[in-house]
């Protein structure tokens, strides 16, 4: 899920039931893509393929909008079966270099954290994307 925001702030408070907790640090940006990241059991055999996938789909809409800040948000849904800890993060590392690399300024909430967040959406039809890659 994608929501393309005026600001955005958050501020880490607790960790979360994962087995994998990354040491947070408050984020904290002006309009950008924020991007809701959740990966799935069924992309671990294809990462680097799911990885690309995501970049191109991202750059796609960040063209649309004019927007090439993002802020990465580890999200575990509620449906489907989730990827492993280590593989999720290591897929969302994997799409934060090739967002960089792509000459998007990235930033990336921690995994396995909860956030205290703040921000202001925008109201346009594009303003909240879903995609399922």
């Amino acid at each position: 899920m994608c929501w393309h925001v005026e600001r955005f702030k958050a501020v880490p408070t607790e960790g979360g039931r994962s087995s994998l907790l990354e040491d947070g640090k408050p984020v904290e940006s002006g309009e950008a893509l924020l991007i809701f990241v959740s990966f799935e059991k069924a992309d671990e055999p294809r990462m680097v393929d799911v990885v690309d996938r995501a970049v191109n789909e991202i750059q796609a809409i960040a063209a649309q909008l004019g927007v090439y800040s993002v802020v990465l948000n580890p999200f575990a849904h509620m449906f489907g079966e989730l990827s492993s800890p280590s593989a999720a993060a290591k897929m969302l590392d994997m799409l934060s270099e090739r967002l960089a690399d792509r000459k998007f300024s990235v930033q990336r909430l921690a995994f396995g954290r909860f956030y205290e967040m703040e921000l202001k959406a925008k109201g346009h039809k594009l303003a909240r994307i879903s995609r399922a890659i």
